[in-house]
């Protein structure tokens, strides 16, 4: 079957790859009439359903569907054809799900909130708008530019952690190795020569003590450390004082208040350009940003906005999560009801603060990590040096 639709020449390409397609049906998996091919499809397809959903896959579903809704294909059709050409068998077994529920009646917007680990409570939102203003395929388009550019966003942030992460990573397996396979030949040699050991040397033998002899203690004090921080930030007050230390840090505090204005701009501009009213997109918003001190202040400027005060004057009193400017924007904003285009110059001016500043801490990071890496295998050599050249001087004074 081949879907004839009247497609403009932007819409073409994009649907190029669709056009010779027809539904397929999942549950026709199994008949070839091979039992060992048919057992081993079943079983490939329910191994593949745990697999998770990238970004991408998220972002082709809302631009194709978009696409293909403004070419003026039914959306059960759309969901069927989508479904059939994604190759990440999650989402597409995920798509399949919105096409039945849609086809018996329900909105696409409550079928996307059955997944609530694919489909955010922003998107969910964006989607029942749409669907309320006949401007679904509008929406669609805005939120996959709004995942495309909030994953890219946090994907620069963790990929300027990954070499300091991977420097510190390396450098402690080296130290362990060394505690653990140099350290003690050499600490025998200084137990029997008998002479006064400097601070640095001891503390060094007693570590490689614990490394060697209570190393499970060792493991299991750690491990309870890390298990202890974690189930703390699954409490709302620990995630919170979390969140709130983190943005205090050094250099990467600013870039973390940075981020979360960003996307707290970029979510409050396309919910309202989706015809969310302010109170609701600051509500889902504030759980979209991704940091629960931010979360709590947006969701008492959406109490005090409901009771008539203006939100550039709210959020007037918290300087330190969002700048003046920021605040003066929403307030020209509110005047000029232009809120969600201002929100929109917001998310992007952050957006290139945030790239401008992972560019410079990169550069930042490499000279302090040297330093770092220079002082832990200095103190290291210093530590085993100092005694040996101690016997060296006894021995030529002898």
């Amino acid at each position: 079957m081949r879907l004839d639709i009247g497609l403009s020449t932007e819409d073409e390409a994009r649907l190029k790859a669709l056009n010779e397609v027809a539904p397929a049906d999942l549950e026709r998996i199994g008949t070839s009439g091979n039992i060992l091919v048919d057992f081993y499809q079943k079983v490939n397809m329910y191994v593949q359903s745990f697999s998770g959903v990238t970004v991408m896959d998220r972002v082709t579903f809302f631009e194709l569907l978009s696409v293909m809704i403004n070419a003026g294909v039914p959306l059960i059709r759309s969901l069927y054809v989508l479904s059939d050409q994604m190759t990440n068998m999650k989402m597409k077994l995920i798509i399949r799900d919105l096409a039945k529920k849609v086809e018996t009646g329900g909105k696409l917007s409550d079928a996307m909130s059955a997944f609530p680990k694919i489909f955010g409570e922003a998107e969910v939102g964006m989607v029942r708008s749409g669907e309320a203003t006949g401007k679904l395929n509008e929406v669609l388009k805005q939120i996959a530019v709004q995942v495309e550019k909030s994953a890219g966003l946090i994907r620069k942030v963790k990929g300027a952690m990954i070499y300091p992460a991977s420097v510190v990573a390396i450098l402690i397996i080296a130290i362990v190795i060394m505690l653990v396979a140099v350290v003690p030949k050499i600490s025998g040699i200084f137990e029997q020569a008998g002479t006064e050991l400097p601070t640095s040397t001891k503390v060094l033998m007693a570590m490689s003590e614990i490394a060697q002899k209570h190393y499970i203690e060792s493991g299991l004090v750690i491990l309870i450390a890390i298990l202890g921080v974690w189930l703390f930030k699954q409490t709302k007050t620990g995630k919170y004082y979390i969140h709130y230390y983190l943005l205090k840090i050094p250099k990467f505090g600013d870039i973390f208040r940075k981020v979360a204005i960003s996307r707290f701009a970029r979510n409050l501009a396309s919910l309202m350009k989706s015809g969310v009213a302010i109170v609701k997109a600051l509500e889902i918003s504030a759980n979209a940003v991704g940091n629960e001190v931010y979360r709590k202040r947006i969701l008492m400027a959406a109490e005090d906005v409901a009771q008539g005060i203006p939100l550039g004057e709210n959020l007037n009193d918290s300087k330190f999560l969002f700048p003046e400017m920021v605040v003066s924007m929403i307030s020209v904003g509110e005047q000029t009801a232009k809120v969600d285009e201002v929100c929109e110059k917001v998310a992007e001016f952050y957006e290139d603060q945030v790239d401008d500043m992972i560019s410079g801490l990169s550069k930042m990071l490499e000279p302090a990590i040297l330093v770092i890496m220079g002082l832990s295998v200095g103190g290291l050599v210093a530590a085993i040096m100092q005694p040996i050249m101690s016997l060296t001087d006894v021995a030529d004074a002898l």
